[in-house]
């Protein structure tokens, strides 16, 4: 036996094997993120879970508007208000001082009875966070689920509310899957796509162990007991955080429901311009420094052993002996294969579509944009108060 790995040592040299078994464990973790964790999200069901009432329960629905948005008025709110569920209200929350656009707002709140409108006057000198606008909603809200959703974002269905009252059943706290829609088709936005996939896979992934740490801004709700409870938001001193922050701390295994289906997703519209989109990935991307170190390792892990994967299967191909880059060579397919597999089911649970035929641009380039947005801080750093 020794004889057999010295001759194996002589043949492929310490440094040749020690490359080896580099590529293993880096192959290893890989597999356990797409073959397992990411995997989960598409065997997750929400059944599995104890239902904790028996029926769906009413929802306020609130949205914060900050400044007049002509979109909003034509098809986000006629799609909120629109809804097909029995019981429900929609809350709009308007920060502004434009008169004739919180007009159009009444002259429509006059048509349903079910919307409430509440306006709060912001200015230069007092700027009204988005956490005081919400603190307002929930107030005006009758109902005891909150379900929360931002301007720019639309249902995929008028079933929607339906569908996130079905998380009340198994929790306090509930999120559903968001993705961004660009106007156009072509490789810079598809990589968009991807990394804001990527982010939301993530989160989906400790999601549906009962590890949450985020939920998209624009799908996600929790009830007012829970919130009064804790007495409302946390890190006040900063205007974002209620999705990720504040979730964090009131989270727990037995409290939170994940909703993955098409009919639970809303579609969030998204600028084609690189610098704008980088620049709001900076912007809400601001709280990661105050995530616990398990959540923050667990993002970077997947991301690093990637990169250092690439870079030992290349440096193997390039130095070891023939049969060793055959085997490099093999290893690399075989875990394209499993990813490619894994992220095609994955991204049809979450709502995204023509994920596979490009997503090796994506698997090779992905980590060098995430660097890229994560290596400067947003230009509108989020306000803080001291």
């Amino acid at each position: 036996m020794t004889h057999v790995i010295n001759q194996i040592i002589d043949c492929y040299t310490y440094e040749g094997l020690a490359l080896v078994a580099v590529i293993v464990v880096l192959f290893a973790v890989q597999i356990y993120y797409y073959g397992i964790a990411y995997y989960r999200v598409y065997r997750f069901r929400l059944t599995q879970h104890k239902r904790q009432i028996d029926q769906k329960p009413p929802i306020s629905v609130i949205v914060a508007l900050r400044g007049e948005n002509e979109r909003f008025l034509s098809e986000e709110l006629p799609a909120l208000l629109n809804q097909q569920y029995q019981h429900f209200e929609v809350v709009v929350v308007y920060i502004g001082s434009d008169m004739d656009y919180y007009e159009e707002l009444q002259r429509i709140r006059n048509n349903f009875s079910y919307m409430r409108l509440t306006r709060m006057g912001g200015n230069d000198r007092i700027y009204i966070t988005t956490k005081q606008a919400l603190n307002v909603g929930i107030k005006s809200a009758q109902y005891e689920a909150l379900l929360f959703t931002t301007p720019g974002a639309i249902p995929s269905c008028d079933r929607w509310i339906e569908f996130m009252a079905k998380g009340y059943e198994y929790g306090h706290i509930v999120l559903g899957p968001s993705i961004p829609r660009f106007e156009e088709d072509n490789t810079k936005s598809y990589m968009m796509r991807m990394v804001e996939f990527q982010q939301l896979r993530n989160a989906m992934a400790r999601g549906v162990v009962d590890k949450m740490y985020y939920a998209p801004r624009s799908n996600y709700g929790f009830t007012r007991q829970l919130y009064n409870s804790t007495r409302g938001y946390n890190h006040l001193g900063i205007d974002i955080g209620d999705n990720d922050l504040y979730l964090q701390d009131i989270a727990t295994k037995s409290n939170t429901s994940v909703v993955l289906s098409p009919h639970a997703m809303v579609i969030e519209e998204r600028s084609g311009v690189w610098s704008e989109w980088v620049e709001h990935m900076r912007y809400y991307g601001s709280t990661f420094d105050s995530y616990t170190a398990a959540t923050k390792s667990f993002i970077r892990r997947e991301r690093n052993s990637r990169v250092l994967y690439f870079l030992a299967t290349v440096v193997a191909i390039v130095v070891l002996p023939l049969e060793l880059k055959l085997g490099a060579i093999a290893l690399a397919l075989l875990r394209y294969l499993i990813v490619l597999w894994s992220s095609h089911r994955t991204a049809r649970r979450l709502g995204e579509r023509g994920v596979a035929l490009r997503y090796w641009m994506y698997d090779i380039a992905g980590p060098v944009v995430e660097w890229m947005i994560g290596s400067s801080e947003s230009f509108n750093t989020p306000k803080i108060w001291r």
